[in-house]
């Protein structure tokens, strides 16, 4: 029994893993791609091998956050955070003091479910979103409307991150791209193209390694409650699972983030990509789950915005805002209803 629990979860974490992959290509390549710098199964490939390499060395730090940082398990850790004793009931939710594997198969499956959705919808949805939607809807599913049984302090950082990430990249984006295009008139035309190009392409590494490092917890920070010991194993299993999304059916969601949002040249594509890369690097290194999403078409959004707000899609954005805003409600909402039913069908 324990062997099959421990393969369901597993999987369950590898289709998150895909789905974050299949969505998220398009924010570590869709500039590339958008731009024409790579033929999108060329850059794919260099996605894959560089979101690996982020989730294995520094995956940990978001891992933390998603699959202990949000509900408390551990009496110890209730007392401290609380300043009182735990209720009896803790005992009743945690008995291992970690989330029981039917709250983790709940987490991962209510995550994947909406980005699936979004991803043949073609909307960049953020997968960082729907994966803590998906924890926090299994808490409320698990213990009700408790505040004391989850860490607030952590989810209001985490939330004030979603704002800051997509606007910061915004900022930084459209003063990068001024700035190219102030070196461009000086250079060389010839040489300038190619050094962009070379550019384009590096960036679009960064991001990837940093979606690896941020987004593979956000694929298997729930498993990280079962097992605790096995953190480099699970980055490298997320690596893979969002290597493989983004080589099946990351090209739906690419088109969008690289074509559909304003048109972009190889200055544009470099400044969205360095911009968003180097915003969700720093939130990983301080283990917050933000969203690349969110962060490249911020990013892209502020290289529109040099060229006037007509040169940015209106409609597009919203339709993309929304599906930002309905990710963590719905995905939440979902969990919960699924955990009581599921946890009243297991009794």
């Amino acid at each position: 029994m324990e062997f099959l629990s421990g393969a369901l979860l597993l999987t369950a974490a590898f289709y998150v893993g895909w789905n974050i992959g299949a969505n998220d290509a398009a924010n570590c390549i869709g500039t590339t791609v958008g731009a024409s710098v790579l033929r999108y199964r060329s850059a794919a490939l260099m996605m894959a091998a560089c979101v690996i390499l982020g989730g294995a060395l520094q995956g940990h730090h978001v891992m933390k956050t998603v699959g202990k940082g949000i509900v408390i398990t551990e009496p110890a850790v209730y007392e401290t955070y609380n300043e009182a004793p735990p209720p009896r009931e803790m005992q009743r939710h945690f008995p291992d003091e970690r989330l029981p594997d039917l709250a983790i198969l709940v987490s991962l499956l209510s995550a994947g479910v909406f980005v699936t959705i979004a991803t043949f919808s073609r909307l960049p949805v953020s997968t960082s979103q729907a994966i803590v939607g998906g924890v926090l809807g299994t808490g409320l599913g698990m213990v009700g409307i408790e505040a004391s049984y989850f860490k607030l302090g952590v989810l209001v950082k985490i939330a004030g991150a979603w704002v800051v990430s997509p606007v910061l990249a915004a900022v930084m984006a459209f003063c990068i791209y001024l700035l190219l295009s102030i070196a461009f008139r000086r250079a060389r035309a010839i040489i300038w193209s190619g050094a962009l190009r070379i550019a384009v392409i590096v960036s679009a590494a960064y991001v990837s390694y940093s979606l690896g490092a941020n987004d593979v917890g956000n694929a298997i920070g729930p498993l990280l409650n079962k097992y605790p010991d096995k953190g480099l194993y699970l980055a490298i299993l997320g690596g893979v699972a969002m290597a493989v999304g983004a080589l099946t059916f990351g090209k739906r969601v690419t088109d969008t983030v690289g074509r559909s949002i304003t048109p972009l040249d190889y200055s544009g594509a470099l400044a969205a990509q360095g911009s968003a890369a180097f915003g969700v690097h720093v939130f990983s290194m301080l283990g917050i789950p933000v969203s690349t999403s969110q962060a490249v078409v911020g990013a892209i959004i502020g290289v529109g915005l040099t060229k006037g707000t007509r040169a940015v899609s209106g409609s597009r954005i919203a339709a993309i805002f929304v599906g930002w805003i309905m990710t963590p409600l719905c995905a939440a909402l979902f969990a919960a209803l699924l955990y009581r039913l599921l946890a009243s069908m297991w009794i």
